[in-house]
């Protein structure tokens, strides 16, 4: 389902490219989206897995139905339009994520599920329609079977994933084919055969960049270089149905850059953590303690994600990755408070006598592996 056949996040998405187009093209402070890790359970073990999932790392914790109905509500308000749940894989459990499908009121919103497919079936994309999903992202490593199923570590994963595509765009959900590039395959026949492939069958490629945080932590051979940079670009104006989330999406010529999406599109963990982004490690807050607004006025103080990189700071900026994600803390689960990585230099107004963060950090600090709200399965 397009987004255009929901009016009120069609409406919230004009108002997004109303504030881009005003601001050179560039998004700014405008938010967009939220990714939820509503539960980090998975089936798989990828060997480029950001969240630890593979390691059982906090598989039990879950964000519970009313947080989401509020965070939700939240975000509305905020004037966010896309919202991305995730894992894990959610749908090992899809009791617990029909759940919440009903908590979030996905009316309101560009909602999707990124999932690895190898349980979606048929009668869970009729379900996922049901609930008003508009879209479902499926991951997939490479258009020969064995090799996605290597690196996924499970034998058939490949052929439930392919399946899984089939399915949601039977459906009348959107499909997407996403992928990770990095400089060990931007320019192999792999990346090829996958782009070949999206666009034969009518979905939408989303490329995400490798970064080296997660089981990839400190890995920095996997980020690309310029040369896989314009590759893609290339691959951008060539196929015309590939987008990755820096691209400037309004941009009918395909070249032009929206900006790093941290603290645009906010990370929050089944803890109630707050990141800038999903591969940037470094927390602005915690749901439980603040408001989903006061985050990100806190996110946006920071010069790092208030003004507009051109480069993807996770995957590209590698000046941004040595000073802040090999030296730092680079597990969803073990991230470093903004607040405390940097200094009077780094902020956009030191002088704002309106900081009322620095309590609030102690306090989470002391608090940092555990909050009472909380709730497990």
């Amino acid at each position: 389902m397009s987004i255009f056949d929901n009016p009120i996040a069609a409406k919230k998405l004009i108002s997004f490219r109303k504030y881009v187009i005003a601001n050179d093209g560039l998004i700014g402070t405008k938010q967009r989206g939220i990714d939820i890790n509503l539960n980090n359970a998975c089936n798989l073990k990828c060997r480029h897995c950001f969240t630890g999932s593979p390691l059982n790392d906090h598989i039990t914790e879950r964000l519970s139905n009313d947080t989401l109905a509020r965070i939700s509500d939240e975000a509305h308000e905020q004037g966010i339009f896309e919202y991305d749940l995730q894992g894990g894989e959610l749908l090992m459990k899809p009791k617990l994520l029909f759940e919440a499908l009903e908590a979030i009121r996905p009316e309101r919103f560009y909602l999707y599920v990124t999932t690895n497919g190898y349980r979606l079936d048929r009668d869970i994309a009729k379900k996922l329609k049901k609930a008003k999903v508009s879209r479902v992202s499926v991951s997939i490593d490479s258009m020969e079977a064995e090799v996605h199923d290597d690196f996924r570590g499970r034998v058939g994963s490949w052929q439930r994933a392919i399946d899984a595509l089939e399915h949601v765009k039977a459906v009348g959900i959107e499909p997407y084919l996403n992928i990770t590039v990095g400089h060990y395959n931007a320019l192999s026949d792999d990346i090829e055969n996958m782009l070949k492939y999206s666009k034969s069958k009518g979905y939408t490629t989303l490329v995400n960049v490798a970064t080296p945080g997660g089981l990839w932590k400190n890995v920095t051979e996997v980020m690309v270089d310029d040369k896989d940079k314009e590759h893609l670009i290339n691959k951008r104006k060539e196929y015309g149905n590939v987008l990755r989330n820096l691209w400037n999406p309004f941009d009918p010529e395909n070249e032009k850059v929206l900006g790093c999406n941290t603290v645009n599109r906010l990370y929050i963990t089944p803890l109630g953590d707050v990141l800038v982004c999903p591969y940037v490690h470094i927390k602005i807050g915690n749901i439980y303690e603040n408001s989903l607004k006061e985050i990100s006025e806190e996110g946006f103080r920071y010069k790092a994600f208030h003004d507009n990189s051109q480069l993807c700071l996770a995957g590209e900026d590698r000046d941004f990755v040595k000073k802040y994600l090999t030296n730092y803390g680079t597990t969803i689960f073990k991230p470093e408070l903004a607040s405390e990585i940097f200094n009077a230099d780094d902020i956009v107004n030191p002088n704002d006598p309106a900081d009322k963060t620095s309590t609030f950090y102690s306090d989470l600090r002391k608090n940092s592996t555990h909050f009472p709200k909380v709730s497990t399965l």
